[in-house]
């Protein structure tokens, strides 16, 4: 018998191992994926989401898919204390709003995306989907139980759960996005090192329970119920029946034995505030916060993704956005190194590219977790710049890659407090957003990699556009040279974005897969062409000295 072979193995499909599959898929690689469950969760793990999560499911087709699977959280707004949910004016409550007024302002200026919440789980079957779609070959009930992998490849032992027969399969390369838990990571000996048991142990509830006319025209994002019987935190997941209801107990009193199905329903009751609507128990998930970070994400021919790499405390919403980004990151390496168009140097920039980034982001939701107070009160920008805590678009959108593959960058971040300072063309950052008009039709800048790269230039770039060209003709590769300025193919009529993008009218910005900008020439050059291609043969580590 045959065995079977993929360019791709990927390991869990919760969100990232989704992600990871709807995105190769979009590319064209072939992908296996396996999950030991028998189906992507019906558990909302969360719904906050940061813009480049869905800029990424834009980039990759979802877009409207995604909106579609936000439609019922998009009045969801602030943060709420109350008693009980019923006993209380949720019109004239106190709220603080999540994301605060600045950051939503912002957010609408520097990306295309709407801000707003999504419940994970529905998150999982629009990638799911798309992914099945698209060809991936998705197994549910299948766990991996050996991986081996030599110079050439991956051989992963498979077991088939529903009837206990093993298999193996050969893949080029392995992402394990197996979660906090790994097996993966387990086998190859790669250390998380970070604080665990942050906080007390938690216990997220899944329950119906018809609570839509108490919220009808206030829906809040999440209320802290405080009252003698009851205490927690309550999420909507669709504003109507299902909700997530988070209990908190303490360790040396308490266990999770303690909990069981009716003392949940009983305490759920209590924070309604109503003993006369039905609650139903759908699951119960215990966790606990934890800060870890893998050692290293990239071991050989297998790679680290989500949180089989991080574990990041919830507060911010960075979790699962960081995860994600992993997933942007990766999935276009992957596809250029398995098409051969790329050396697998490049695969070594996902580890110099993201772990700093993974530090960062955990390191700044510890930051949150030790300063609440902070993280809540908008007015606190001098007490944040105290401790060094960066705003939230900051640690989530406008980081900067300082390694990797990109060409240039700057020596360190521009600004922890203000995120559009540092979306501002330099290597490393994600490119500048802005509306332009392109064939008749209004996109964003960050619409134009496609699949592939983008060579932007100022209003006089006909000769960037020119070499781009002839260098993709020449490669094979798929990049496109646009103009962008009043009166060019991307018509940007009052031609900021140029300027925003820190190049000359002749100057050009060469802008990856996943929408960060991997190399800039401020102005025009002599030879465009040769300059253009000997760029991209460092950035796709295609020479000896990238490759290193």
């Amino acid at each position: 018998m045959t065995q079977e072979h993929y360019p791709v193995l990927v390991v869990g499909a919760g969100t990232v191992g989704l992600s990871m599959a709807a995105a190769l898929s979009h590319y064209g690689v072939p992908v296996l994926l396996v999950e030991r469950h028998a189906a992507t969760t019906d558990h909302p793990r969360a719904t906050g989401v940061q813009p480049p999560v869905k800029e990424f499911f834009r980039s990759i087709g979802l877009d409207e898919r995604i909106r579609a699977a936000s439609t019922d959280l998009l009045p969801s707004n602030g943060k709420v204390d109350l008693e009980t949910l019923a006993e209380t004016d949720l019109a004239t409550a106190p709220r603080i709003p999540t994301p605060p007024k600045d950051v939503a302002d912002l957010t609408a200026r520097i990306s295309p995306t709407p801000i707003g919440p999504i419940a994970q789980d529905r998150i999982d079957r629009v990638l799911c989907d798309a992914a099945g779609e698209r060809g991936a070959d998705i197994r549910f009930r299948t766990r991996v139980t050996e991986v081996a992998q030599d110079d050439d490849g991956v051989t992963a032992t498979l077991v088939d759960e529903g009837d206990g027969s093993s298999y193996t399969v050969r893949a080029d390369y392995l992402v394990a996005a197996d979660g906090s838990a790994s097996s993966v990571r387990r086998a190859l000996g790669i250390e998380m090192r970070g604080p665990t048991g942050l906080g007390n142990p938690m216990i997220n509830v899944l329950f119906t329970a018809d609570l839509g006319d108490l919220v009808k025209g206030n829906e809040f994002a999440f209320a802290q119920i405080s009252n003698p019987k009851s205490e927690g935190i309550l999420l909507t997941v669709d504003n109507r029946d299902r909700w997530v209801f988070h209990i908190s107990y303490k360790e040396n009193e308490e266990q999770l034995s303690d909990y069981p199905v009716e003392r949940c329903v009983e305490l759920i009751k209590s924070a309604i505030g109503r003993d006369d609507i039905p609650v139903e128990v759908v699951s119960t998930i215990p966790w606990r916060m934890s800060a870890r970070v893998a050692d290293r994400v990239v071991e050989g021919r297998v790679i680290l993704a989500g949180d089989s790499a991080h574990t990041i405390p919830p507060i911010g919403a960075f979790g699962m956005s960081s995860g994600v980004a992993d997933a942007c990151n990766l999935a276009w390496k992957l596809a250029h190194v398995v098409r051969k168009s790329a050396g697998p140097g490049l695969l070594r920039s996902y580890e110099a590219e993201r772990l700093p980034i993974m530090r960062f982001t955990r390191d700044q939701a510890l930051l949150r977790f030790a300063h609440l107070d902070l993280h809540w009160d908008a007015e606190k920008d001098g007490e944040r710049s105290a401790v060094e805590m960066a705003d939230p678009l900051v640690t989530a959108l406008a980081y900067q890659y300082q390694e990797g593959a990109l060409i240039d960058p700057p020596a360190a971040l521009r600004s922890l407090a203000r995120a559009d300072e540092n979306l501002d063309g330099a290597p490393g950052t994600r490119v500048p957003h802005a509306w332009v008009e392109h064939r008749g039709k209004r996109i964003s800048v960050l619409d134009l990699p496609g699949e592939g790269f983008a060579l932007l230039t100022g209003a006089e770039g006909a000769a960037w556009t020119a070499a781009a060209e002839r260098v993709a003709a020449r490669t094979g590769l798929i990049l496109r040279g646009y103009s962008v300025g009043p009166g060019c193919e991307v018509s940007d009529p009052d031609g900021a974005w140029a300027a925003s993008a820190g190049i000359e009218p002749g100057g050009a910005l060469l802008v990856r897969p996943d929408m960060f900008v991997a190399w800039r020439s401020v102005g025009a050059h002599e030879r465009p062409e040769e300059q253009l291609a000997a760029v991209l043969d460092r950035i796709l580590s295609r020479t000896p000295a990238g490759d290193r």
